[in-house]
């Protein structure tokens, strides 16, 4: 968690030349948060009356009060969990076996493992299944495992070169890249179905111009199918002009 503030310091938002503390941006970027307790023991009691999983996690995320050096860094991560994960759920997993049967727990067959076990693991993946969404940005635009490893390489680049990355700048930076690559891909496609036509000419002219049609729509769909934030249409009107 210690991680999560350093990366707020260190990664803007937004692209301005004003110091503005944005780290509250980052809720909006950041996923759900899941606390996932193995081999769990304890009793899930809150002032002796039982308390959900949920429940549990919000209590071990109470604050203590004071400032001594102990207490804020016993503060820091429950901090940092409460600030930039709003959405956040628990779930405790007992011992999947008997403890004589651990040193051989990837031998076992899901007959070995506890109910209780395998019904928090089922609840688990729901959740996850259920719950997790896509990656978008902050306008809502969906971010594809794509452009996510060539965003992540950009954010990796420039925090190794000792600059400050800037989440809006390497998002428009992205877009130009998938966009030009996006209005290649449509060209290629137009291209490709021409020099096929070649080979049939001579051809009346409402042959030619029904195949030109036919793949400008091909060579848009295929734009449209890698294109990324092209919100003005500037890179499909440099595909429709060439």
């Amino acid at each position: 968690m210690e991680y999560v503030t350093e990366l707020t310091e260190c990664i803007k938002v937004k692209s301005s030349d004003e110091d503005v503390d944005d780290s509250t941006e980052f809720v909006k970027f950041f996923p759900s948060f899941i606390w996932s307790v193995r081999d769990f023991t304890l009793e899930r009691k809150i002032d002796g009356k039982d308390a959900t999983e949920d429940e549990y996690l919000e209590f071990a995320l109470k604050l203590k009060p004071g400032t001594s050096k102990k207490i804020t860094s016993f503060n820091l991560p429950r901090e940092c969990i409460q600030k930039f994960f709003p959405s956040r759920t628990c779930f405790t997993f007992p011992f999947p076996t008997a403890p004589e049967k651990m040193s051989t727990l990837e031998s076992l067959s899901p007959a070995d493992l506890s109910t209780e076990f395998l019904e928090v693991t089922k609840r688990f993946c729901k959740f996850v299944f259920d719950k997790s969404e896509v990656k978008r940005l902050k306008d809502g635009h969906t971010v594809t495992g794509r452009v996510l490893g060539s965003l992540t390489k950009m954010y990796v680049n420039t925090i190794s070169s000792g600059a400050v990355p800037c989440l809006e700048n390497a998002v428009i930076a992205m877009a130009q890249i998938e966009n030009e690559a996006a209005t290649q891909e449509g060209l290629e496609v137009y291209q490709r179905g021409m020099e096929k036509l070649k080979s049939s000419f001579p051809l009346e002219l409402e042959q030619v111009s029904s195949e030109h049609q036919r793949l400008s729509s091909m060579a848009t769909q295929a734009f449209m199918a890698r294109s990324f934030k092209d919100t003005d249409g500037k890179h499909l009107k440099v595909l429709e002009v060439n």
